[in-house]
């Protein structure tokens, strides 16, 4: 049998057997709901088989303090060294939680000052404590770097945090201060994914958890 011919039967059979192939694909996708998608009860093994039948699945896990773990337990796993006597994921989810209590049910107050800003911080109940918790130590953490001057004053119910410009003279690093504003402020650094891994490790906080 000549090339071309071989070459035309397999066109042919692969053109008969897709549309099997597109009907399996469907029943093993119409799976991905209903009762046997119930995280309780479902067959993992399964389930995953199934994902990657039906093609380019999401990147995002869906929610960000999940992700977040999932990220330093992949990083732990990874890590020959790593002492998982030590390892405490329940402290970086504790952290997370103050995380997300101060960036999203904080009320702040901005008042500018002389080269720069003051912010009073509060909450009731949980997002006080976490107030103090992180505000205060990140006030610290800003202070050592080159661009701010920062100091923090715990309250009965949060922080007033006070950040200026090392450099008050410099009219564009005070605007660029005021704009970035409390939420700004709190992810200057660059360090919050070194801390998260090193809580994850059971190492010393610098934000108190």
């Amino acid at each position: 049998m000549s090339l071309m011919k071989i070459l035309v039967t397999f066109a042919v059979i692969a053109n008969a057997a897709m549309p099997a192939l597109r009907a399996q694909s469907t029943v093993a996708c119409s799976k991905m709901t209903g009762p046997s998608t119930d995280h309780a009860t479902m067959d993992h093994s399964a389930h995953a088989q199934m994902l990657e039948d039906c093609g380019p699945l999401p990147a995002s896990p869906g929610q960000a303090a999940y992700g977040a773990i999932a990220e330093i337990v992949r990083l732990l796993k990874a890590d020959p060294n790593t002492d998982w006597s030590k390892v405490n994921l329940e402290a970086l989810r504790q952290h997370l939680i103050d995380m997300d209590d101060v960036t999203m049910h904080a009320s702040v107050v901005q008042r500018n000052v002389a080269g720069g800003v003051e912010l009073v911080v509060s909450g009731a109940g949980r997002t006080a404590d976490a107030i103090k918790r992180m505000v205060t130590n990140h006030a610290k953490m800003l202070d050592q770097g080159g661009e701010y001057h920062a100091s923090a004053t715990p309250t009965a119910d949060g922080a007033i945090i006070t950040v200026t410009a090392k450099n008050a003279a410099d009219a564009r690093a005070v605007a660029q201060l005021r704009g970035l504003g409390f939420a700004g402020l709190m992810t200057e650094g660059d360090h919050h994914a070194a801390h998260h891994l090193a809580v994850a490790r059971g190492e010393p906080a610098p934000h108190g958890r």
